[in-house]
Parts: structure tokens; sequence; C-alpha cells
């Protein structure tokens, strides 16, 4: 069910076209609350933010359109998964964190317990003191180091 077209141009910005409508050019796709499914409520929005249209699922998409979309939210979304944890140090209230994630080492401060969140399906989403967010995953699939580093937390 394609109601709806996005056009790249050689900028890379995408244009919205829908019938009956007149073009939106510059358009940025987003992505909504609840992350726990990414392929879920996709919001394209106008260069001023102003949502144009809402994708309730990606499904409902062509083919063609729906891989744009996907490639873009991979492009512009930053949200490292943890692929292994090396260390928690917890001194003076807060947590240190060195990890590896899909993107490189990373090491960052978590202030409040509260920063980590448990997710439906069983990752986390861990907060940092500079409001960067990273995914972990159900702690059974990481490796016996990593889950003994967590086994204090949770």
């Amino acid at each position: 069910m394609n109601d709806f077209e996005l056009i790249k141009d050689d900028l890379n910005r995408m244009t919205l076209r829908r019938p009956g409508h007149d073009d939106v050019a510059d358009v940025r796709l987003r992505r909504a609350f609840p992350w726990t499914g990414p392929d879920r409520f996709i919001s394209i929005r106008s260069a001023e933010g102003k949502e144009i249209l809402l994708i309730e699922d990606l499904a409902s998409v062509g083919p063609g359109v729906r891989e744009m979309i996907e490639r873009t939210l991979a492009d512009t979304s930053f949200i490292p998964r943890i692929l292994q944890v090396d260390d928690i140090n917890t001194q003076f209230g807060y947590q240190e964190w060195t990890v590896r994630t899909d993107r490189g080492p990373a090491k960052f401060r978590v202030q409040e317990r509260e920063d980590i969140r448990f997710l439906s399906d069983g990752r986390f989403r861990v907060k940092d003191a500079d409001g960067n967010i990273y995914e972990l995953p159900n702690t059974d699939s990481l490796d016996a180091r990593s889950q003994n580093e967590l086994s204090e937390l949770f």
C-alpha cells in the first residue's frame, strides 16, 4: 500500500510526494517511540520538524521506498549496540562503563540507576551522563565476562 513516494535529489535531500497534496521538499525521517519496534511508527517531518505523515508499519510500504527509509534511518540514527562490557566501575554514586560497541570502543558515565531501562523484549537502553543512548542486548546473549560485570547491576 504505497500512497506516497520519497524521492532523493542530487544533494541527498528527500521530497515527499503524495497524490492530491503539494510536494514537500527536504523532509526528515524519525523513529517514534517505542523504539522496541524499529519497523513501526516512522515519522516523516518537514525541515521545521512538523510531522506530515506517520508510517505505522514499514511492512505496509512498497519495497523500494521501504529500502530507502531503512537506509536513511540506519545512516542517521546513532544508537550504538553494546557488544561486550569490559568494566563497570562504581564510585562516588555513579558508574563508569568501558564497553565495545558496534561503532567501536566507548567509555561513558551513567549517573542514575534509572538511566538503565529494561525493554519488554529483554534488551536495555542505557543513557550516559551526556544524554547519549546505548542499546544493551539481552544479557544472556553476552559473553561470560560481560555477564559477570553486569551481574552486580541487575
